[in-house]
């Protein structure tokens, strides 16, 4: 149960704090950064605290909440199942399933935790786990672990929540962000595939068009993401990987938003801006997916095979193939040495003030058992791919008629896989894995801002230098600073 501090703390926090939630996008950059050291002030009051005292068996209230961030229909229908077979071996367990999307995890799991509520089960992004473990809030999950096998776990993800020898989440399942684009445009202009940055703005170039001639773009060459999170955290983490950047040198803490890889990577982002389709900043993630589905954007820099059912559903019936729409690797940037891309594989995480972790453990290693999880990989296949080798390598997963049909982004799926040709989510490098403030830097904004005011007009290594002085005081109030 939660001791008497923590109910006092929830109190207190509860009634105003969701309200803040709401208003917060609309803040200033000033506001956010006080909001975020408010978050990390209740934190820190949490970890002093210290974690909630399991129970001696299973809580009476017995409802297991769970947090995800797969929002497809069929795939939320595969996880309640679970939570049913759950439910059949412990009659009196009600399983509570939530669908949340990319971009609004992280703000609401942080309103949960700073109420003193968070679910029981919750999937992570890969780089806020170290601060949440760093904080004391997180339960080992090394019987997890222990029972599904860990040397069945690929080596991409195996030790990502490894920390001072226990584990303390594991990915759902990993997939390849890809480059997505008109194949069958290409080949018509005698375009070649991109390899490298300068050649991708060319190509973005050549198939902005108006092909009506009415005077008006009818068709964009390339299409981004507007939600904050992916143009303020996902991408930028890609493209500095793709660069030779960093988010920070990895024995100070400090910064890097002035070194060259940096500024090189804000120069390319507002040249891709040039040939986006007015508005994109304003739409959504899965709206980039619907655009070039439907034929209003050549390519795609953020997307996955989950693409595939878009193209089913608004691609004329005859283009619905791979000879029309073709998967590829990252572009590498002028300081880098080859193209990144992300690694999507949120992972979960058990919450040490849940009454009910036993119960979250229970529910994961149903989650991981061989029959479950091929049907749960089989609702969006290619894009939900498995962290378990003996899956992966099973002829029951394998022999799914959509991996037949789409055999080309499969291959270049598991070509990302094996070459090691992607980092986790929002990480630049394998040093990223233990910094414990990357979720904090991702939620001021500071980078989101940055790149928002250089696609606006702003310079790039002006506005770099304002974005350093920002992230170098946000480190030094958490408590982070080492230069």
């Amino acid at each position: 149960m939660l001791t008497t501090r923590r109910r006092c703390l929830r109190i207190s926090v509860n009634e105003s704090f969701l309200d803040f939630i709401l208003l917060f996008e609309k803040r200033s950059l000033m506001r956010k950064r006080l909001f975020f050291r408010a978050i990390a002030l209740i934190l820190f009051c949490l970890t002093e605290m210290g974690p909630g005292q399991p129970d001696v068996g299973w809580s009476a209230e017995r409802v297991l909440r769970i947090w995800t961030t797969e929002v497809n229909p069929a795939t939320v229908a595969v996880m309640n199942d679970m939570g049913a077979q759950l439910t059949a071996k412990y009659p009196d367990v009600k399983v509570q399933v939530e669908a949340l999307g990319w971009g609004d995890l992280n703000t609401k799991l942080f309103a949960a935790i700073a109420a003193g509520d968070p679910p029981d089960l919750t999937e992570l992004q890969p780089y806020a786990t170290a601060s949440l473990y760093q904080k004391g809030l997180l339960r080992p999950i090394d019987d997890v672990i222990q029972a599904i096998g860990e040397e069945d776990i690929t080596p991409l993800v195996r030790k990502l929540q490894y920390f001072d020898g226990h584990y303390y989440g594991i990915a759902h399942v990993i997939g390849a962000n890809l480059f997505i684009y008109r194949k069958d445009l290409f080949e018509k202009k005698g375009i070649p595939v991109p390899t490298t940055w300068a050649e991708l703005v060319e190509a973005a170039r050549q198939l902005t068009e108006d092909t009506d001639g009415d005077g008006n773009v009818d068709r964009y060459g390339i299409v981004l993401p507007g939600e904050r999170l992916y143009m303020g955290f996902i991408l930028p983490a890609e493209w500095l990987a793709s660069n030779g950047g960093r988010w920070v040198d990895p024995e100070t803490w400090r910064p890097a938003f002035t070194e060259k890889p940096f500024v090189e990577m804000l120069y390319f982002v507002k040249e891709l801006n040039t040939y986006c389709p007015p508005g994109w900043s304003g739409r959504g993630y899965l709206d980039t997916m619907a655009q070039f589905a439907s034929g209003k954007v050549a390519m795609v820099v953020l997307a996955g095979a989950r693409t595939i059912g878009f193209i089913e559903k608004y691609a004329p019936k005859e283009m619905q193939n791979q000879d029309h729409f073709a998967a590829g690797l990252k572009q590498v940037g002028p300081s880098g040495k080859v193209g990144i891309t992300p690694l999507d594989g949120e992972n979960w995480a058990i919450f040490n003030i849940s009454k009910n972790g036993d119960l979250a453990a229970e529910y994961l290693k149903l989650y991981y058992q061989k029959d479950n999880y091929i049907k749960l990989l089989h609702t969006v296949p290619i894009h939900l791919s498995p962290i378990l080798l003996s899956v992966a390598k099973s002829p029951e997963y394998l022999n799914h008629p959509t991996l037949q049909k789409w055999s080309q982004w499969q291959e270049i799926v598991q070509k990302i896989f094996d070459e090691k040709l992607a980092s986790p989510i929002g990480m630049v490098s394998e040093e990223d894995r233990v910094i414990p403030f990357l979720a904090e830097l991702d939620g001021s904004g500071i980078v989101a801002d940055l790149i928002q005011r250089v696609v606006a007009g702003g310079k790039p290594e002006e506005e770099a230098a304002k974005a350093q002085k920002m992230a170098e005081e946000l480190i030094e109030q958490l408590g982070y600073k080492k230069w």
